[in-house]
């Protein structure tokens, strides 16, 4: 853990202080891993939707073998806003899919994971228990703290065929080609077609950004991939374009991770470009001169 994560209805109304069991995770990385006994402090996450806020808390041991973390209000900042993304999944190996939950939840500007069902999709994964939020909601934490970050991430289980229909439900299709948005179907091409690098894709839609937080939608498919139809739906019905890793063939896990860190990068890169830019305006303003 690099940060000790505070749900909103844990801490109490006047101090905000949070009482941990001698069995609750946090307890044992506190005294176990940190080494940290009364009167230490230790780094806190406070998650809630507007982003989360983070800073320090010091550490009360309890009779019973548990903590109490009593946050420090002077060292309590909100987190800034940065890049968002919202990964979209076609259901993978069980296995996969349990051992992706915290990974795909450790990158800082993941906001979203929508499960969905691919036409090669296996239909038996759709009946694993790794889709019940008492699995994943765990593990989605796990990978929160491991990141660092606080903002609440939304998990949505849509086990139906691809459609227009579908991701209008879940308001994901592309409306306004100037956004700010950058909705990729990751694919590796073929003999025929290669497409651009999702580096590019990103860099090309949300350099501009209108002045707003730049983001992306990124579908990755089943291990056989999406079929043609689905493809098609996703470009010329959603506003989604192909884009690729490299030329070669990975497995899902690897192509969620790959395609998470390239993507997250290159918004990153557009967020501080944008800041640059404002402070360059701000500089150049008559009112600064």
């Amino acid at each position: 853990m690099n940060l000790i994560l505070i749900k909103p209805d844990e801490g109490s109304t006047d101090t905000g202080a949070v009482d941990l069991s001698p069995d609750d995770e946090r307890t044992r990385h506190i005294r176990s891993h940190l080494k940290k006994t009364t009167g230490d402090t230790v780094s806190v996450g406070l998650i809630d939707a507007r982003g989360g806020r983070k800073g320090k808390a010091v550490v009360l041991e309890r009779q019973n073998g548990g903590v109490r973390l009593v946050p420090k209000p002077n060292t309590i900042v909100q987190a800034p806003r940065t890049p968002e993304i919202t990964l979209v999944l076609a259901v993978p190996f069980p296995a996969r899919l349990k051992y992706l939950w915290s990974v795909i939840a450790s990158f800082s500007a993941v906001t979203r994971i929508v499960i969905v069902k691919g036409k090669l999709s296996n239909p038996e994964f759709c009946a694993t228990s790794a889709l019940q939020p008492s699995v994943y909601e765990p593990m989605i934490e796990k990978g929160m703290s491991q990141g660092g970050h606080t903002r609440p991430i939304k998990v949505d289980i849509a086990l139906e065929d691809i459609s227009r229909d579908l991701f209008e439900r879940l308001g994901l299709v592309c409306r306004d080609a100037n956004d700010g948005i950058a909705r990729i179907l990751l694919d590796c091409g073929d003999e025929n077609t290669t497409p651009p690098p999702a580096r590019d894709v990103i860099m090309e839609q949300c350099g501009g950004a209108n002045g707003g937080i730049p983001s992306a939608v990124v579908a990755v498919g089943p291990e056989r991939g999406w079929t043609d139809g689905e493809a098609k739906v996703f470009a010329n019905h959603c506003g989604f374009r192909s884009a690729m890793l490299g030329c070669s063939i990975l497995r899902v896990d690897t192509a969620v991770v790959a395609g998470l860190g390239i993507v997250g990068a290159a918004l990153d890169e557009c967020h501080a470009n944008q800041d640059r830019e404002r402070k360059r305006q701000r500089q150049n303003s008559p009112r600064a001169k």
